[in-house]
């Protein structure tokens, strides 16, 4: 969990008052980011622009700015392009790196699994998104690359494969959903549990999304048709959902000085919930 995290996954969407900077250390210290981290780095993304900082007598409030807000937008954008009907065709990237610069071919590994590709071969990725090649185009504008090919394919009748076999090929599903439904069950032993109160419960939720985005980081987001059976996103977000309803209330108290005339905004806003579950709004299908 980031500075930067803390806002754009969380703080902003529950409340719009400025959150002071020791609220900002002391909820950062319970992720193990030591207090001169937090503050420097706090610092550095006001340089950049990310946050806003104010007074309030001897107290630094922050608040995020349009850009920051912008950049999560974009990000919830994708994931919806990324989550609406398949065209049943396939991206393929096929590249050649020079042998000596394995720093360079980590590189482009890291790019392509960042942007839902899967290794059909070591230097053959695929994915289902229509606009992944062109996202993996820009990125790897400036890489040494020696060979770059950008295609698009369809599974063939003839081969007697599906596309489902070949997801399951590029993409270790059935761990993916085993971790989650880990965290499943984690969050509902949560659940079953006394309400926490204050601050205790603003860090049980960011603990929570700290452990969703973890593991959401490595789902490739795939069009119904190729996932598994028994697919726990639905599960997923329905739970995610509750949880963080049930723990929205105790974040303005939290972090926002006594005298703010700020108003709290309640729960997470249902979309920015379930996306970050891995589901999709309000669809039956995640």
């Amino acid at each position: 969990m980031t500075v930067r995290d803390l806002f754009a996954e969380h703080l902003d969407a529950v409340t719009d008052r400025p959150v002071r900077l020791r609220s900002l250390v002391a909820l950062l210290q319970a992720f193990d980011v030591a207090e001169p981290t937090a503050r420097t780095t706090t610092a550095a993304l006001r340089r950049s622009g990310w946050l806003a900082a104010t007074r309030h007598g001897r107290e630094t409030l922050y608040t995020p700015t349009e850009a920051l807000r912008g950049t999560v937008r974009r990000r919830w954008a994708r994931i919806d392009e990324r989550l609406g009907p398949w065209d049943g065709h396939w991206r393929v990237v096929i590249y050649t790196v020079p042998e000596t610069d394995r720093a360079a071919r980590e590189r482009v590994r890291r790019t392509l699994a960042r942007q839902g590709f899967g290794p059909l071969a070591p230097a053959t990725w695929v994915s289902p998104h229509r606009a992944a090649l062109d996202e993996v185009r820009t990125e790897l504008a400036d890489e040494p690359l020696g060979r770059l090919d950008l295609l698009t394919a369809r599974v063939a009748a003839e081969t007697g494969d599906s596309d489902r076999e070949l997801a399951a090929c590029c993409w270790d599903l059935l761990g993916l959903a085993a971790a989650y439904r880990r965290e499943i069950d984690r969050l509902r032993r949560v659940l079953a549990g006394p309400v926490p109160h204050g601050a205790t419960a603003l860090v049980t939720h960011l603990r929570g999304l700290a452990a969703v985005r973890r593991i959401g980081s490595g789902d490739p987001l795939l069009p119904t048709g190729l996932r598994p059976a028994g697919w726990p996103g639905p599960e997923m977000r329905d739970t995610w959902a509750e949880f963080s309803d049930r723990l929205r209330a105790p974040a303005p108290a939290s972090t926002s000085p006594p005298s703010s005339t700020g108003r709290a905004r309640g729960p997470l806003p249902p979309a920015a919930s379930l996306r970050a579950a891995g589901g999709r709004g309000s669809s039956s299908e995640a």
